[in-house]
């Protein structure tokens, strides 16, 4: 006897498909209308430096978490060091520019080719441990970092830290007295990362990453090099973080050895993930933007108080109950809601 019509429905797989596509249709629909709303920023009267600023921010740690997403959320390797790519983009452009005169457009893919460097180092010392081993050994190499640039005085300003030469409003040498030109180049970024999510999530190599990550046993019985993939998940990664910490240093003009290999440095990078959710492409961008517009509320409330250190305590309790009610994050609880309402 034939099944009927609705257990046919229900095992359909174009039928399933059908939802998948609607919600990725809406998902392009409200991404366009983002992008469209923070490129006309600029041009409005009513929105001055600060929050043009406050959105550069965002669409820098956007990017960050776009970049650690790759390793940690599609790969499962929780590395609490990154700090050391951001670190070595930020200070290989730094130096290239004010000591040889070479402009970020070069100088970035030095620092693209020394996270390679300590990214296979790093790999080839840490990939085989497993949990939090793997994410204390990794902290460690960071923190090697942070001494080698704080001895190094002469070479990166040491604890002072090191300013960028300011020539005036050069696109050449990526520099701006506002911050109008980094929210497109901003823009850009966010979007660049979230194709790269995508292919990667789409590719073979995305498809054994999660293996790796679901299980690592059986991802070896069925053919897949453990080694290898978290290698190349961790070499993506790295060289995505270091290009996004060109961006952060042109934009901020400085960096100093605590704000780019500190653990501090580290856990904000992650926080657009791991509140937007983990190992999907639009989780960092709902997290970075969700993660930047609490630490500014918060500040400007503590601000308008006069308490000094309340900001980063409701900061801190925000983060806490985002991450106890929605433990996928904020776009998990949509599709757990989506799945719902069918």
């Amino acid at each position: 006897m034939d099944a009927p019509a609705t257990e046919r429905g229900a095992s359909d797989p174009a039928a399933e498909r059908s939802p998948r596509r609607d919600r990725e249709r809406r998902a392009f629909i409200y991404g366009f209308v983002a992008i469209a709303v923070v490129a006309a920023l600029p041009t409005l009267p009513f929105v001055n430096d600060y929050l043009l600023a406050v959105v550069v921010r965002a669409l820098i740690f956007i990017a960050l978490g776009q970049a650690w997403n790759v390793v940690a959320g599609i790969g499962g390797l929780l590395s609490l060091g990154h700090g050391a790519f951001l670190g070595l983009g930020c200070y290989a452009t730094g130096i290239l520019f004010n000591d040889y005169g070479l402009p970020p457009w070069l100088g970035v893919w030095v620092g693209a080719l020394l996270s390679l460097a300590v990214a296979l180092v790093m790999g080839t010392m840490t990939l085989r441990m497993r949990g939090v081993f793997f994410a204390l050994a990794t902290i460690a190499v960071s923190l090697a970092l942070d001494q080698l640039a704080r001895h190094y005085v002469d070479l990166t300003g040491g604890d002072n830290g090191l300013a960028l030469k300011f020539l005036g409003d050069s696109l050449w040498f990526m520099q701006s007295r506002t911050p109008t030109p980094f929210v497109y180049a901003g823009l850009v970024f966010v979007i660049a990362y979230y194709w790269i999510t995508r292919w990667v999530l789409g590719s073979r190599l995305g498809l054994q990453m999660r293996a790796v990550r679901d299980d690592e046993v059986a991802a070896a019985a069925a053919g897949v090099g453990v080694f290898r993939t978290k290698l190349l998940g961790l070499l993506l990664s790295a060289v995505m973080t270091s290009v996004a910490g060109t961006l952060y240093m042109q934009s901020y003009q400085a960096i100093d050895p605590e704000t780019a290999f500190g653990l501090s440095q580290a856990i904000q990078l992650q926080l657009p993930a791991l509140i937007g959710g983990l190992g999907t492409a639009w989780g960092p961008i709902v997290g970075g933007a969700v993660m930047i517009f609490l630490s500014e509320a918060t500040n400007w409330g503590s601000t308008k108080l006069g308490v000094a250190g309340i900001d980063i305590l409701v900061y801190g309790l925000l983060l806490l109950a985002v991450v106890m009610y929605a433990p996928k994050g904020i776009m998990g609880l949509f599709a757990a809601r989506a799945r719902g309402g069918r």
